[in-house]
């Protein structure tokens, strides 16, 4: 076998490995995630796995960093609006959303994880977050330019750029949780969830959204 059909390979094992512990994530928990089930599900040897992963805590991280890496790129392919850190904001997160409801299961099982390396991943309501987090920075970055250009209320960036996520975070379980509600009505909470939110930047005479 060539090196590079060997290589193709074994990309394709490490796949169907992260694949199959993917479908145990989604339909039991990362709790249940173990690699006994993994070998079950492929009927490889516990030996198989371990050629490509260290641990059970390996797959999971890389499932994880998978998850990130998805929503960081379309969160990136939004348009910036230096003029216009309202908009803007709106832009990521509505990205942000769409990208989330693309794997909503998986998304569910991870953020609602207390696997503790989970949690390491995903936490961003810890101080100095936006230090360590590119997505914390982004909108912790765009809060402070608000507030500079007196178009946002004073308050502390980081702790503001919390307190948007943790709001979306929460209409976007729901959203995931109550999934037979039609694209309509997906739609008008959505955009009421932006007019209420962002009222709520907004310096008092700025107005309404």
């Amino acid at each position: 076998m060539s090196r590079e059909r060997q290589l193709k390979k074994q990309e394709e094992i490490r796949n169907k490995i992260l694949n199959i512990a993917k479908k145990i994530i989604t339909e039991k928990g990362v709790e249940h995630l173990s690699i006994r089930k993994i070998t079950n599900e492929l009927d490889y040897s516990p030996g198989i796995i371990y050629h490509y992963f260290k641990d059970k805590n390996e797959i999971i991280e890389t499932l994880a960093k998978d998850g990130y890496m998805k929503i960081l790129s379309a969160i990136s392919k939004t348009k910036r609006d230096v003029n216009d850190p309202l908009m803007e904001i709106k832009s990521i997160f509505q990205a942000y959303i769409n990208a989330v409801l693309d794997y909503p299961e998986e998304y569910k099982a991870f953020m609602l994880s207390n696997d503790p390396n989970i949690i390491e991943k995903t936490t961003v309501l810890e101080k100095g977050i936006s230090k360590r987090s590119k997505t914390m920075s982004l909108l912790t970055e765009i809060i402070q330019r608000g507030i500079d250009e007196g178009q946002f209320q004073d308050n502390d960036a980081e702790l503001t750029a919390q307190i948007v996520w943790s709001s979306a975070f929460g209409l976007v379980i729901r959203l995931i949780i109550e999934n037979k509600i039609g694209n309509d009505q997906k739609e008008k909470l959505i955009q009421k969830h932006f007019e209420i939110l962002f009222n709520g930047l907004l310096k008092k005479e700025g107005g309404s959204v």
